[in-house]
């Protein structure tokens, strides 16, 4: 009985550890808990951008706008794009490494979500890229659902939305 408890434990230290230096991507634990598509390492690049639909906004390194959400707080920070939300407004997530063209240092900030990432915030605002963005310059988010809204570099909503979103014309300074 000993020798069989023995070869048994023998055995799952060996298989333990085969499976935890697997190269093999199918046999690696996922996360805990899903990442926003948006956690990249390394340098993130924040710049001031003029886009003819909407005018001066916020946009990354590769000149995509960036968008402020009308259900998040600002004073304090908070971010209320959780679960469903993120997967399609996915948060811009501090790095740790942010570059600034165009925008002043003292309105950048962060605040932690739920799921312990970092997210940017411009003015206290928490920023997110719009999955329905297929190219650069393009602000196919600001206006839908007359909450989501292109983020001036002083956090607040750019002009007023284009047409196609059949939203309100805003020019509020929240």
């Amino acid at each position: 009985m000993r020798r069989v408890s023995l070869v048994a434990v023998t055995l799952a230290t060996i298989l333990s550890a085969t499976a935890c230096t697997s190269p093999d991507p199918t046999t690696t634990a996922a996360p805990a808990s899903p990442q926003p598509a948006s956690n990249i390492q390394g340098t993130f690049v924040l710049r001031a951008q003029n886009l003819p639909q909407v005018g001066t906004v916020l946009v990354d390194g590769n000149g995509y706008p960036l968008y402020r959400f009308d259900k998040d707080t600002a004073k304090p920070p908070k971010s209320n794009c959780l679960e469903d939300c993120w997967m399609k407004w996915p948060p811009v997530v501090d790095t740790g490494d942010l570059r600034l063209d165009g925008v002043d240092q003292a309105l950048v900030g962060s605040v932690v979500r739920p799921d312990t990432t970092r997210q940017v915030t411009i003015g206290g605002w928490p920023v997110y890229r719009y999955s329905g963005d297929a190219a650069p310059g393009e602000a196919k988010g600001h206006g839908v659902g007359n909450v989501w809204f292109a983020v001036t570099p002083q956090g607040k909503k750019a002009a007023a939305p284009p047409a196609n979103n059949a939203a309100p014309a805003s020019n509020a300074t929240n």
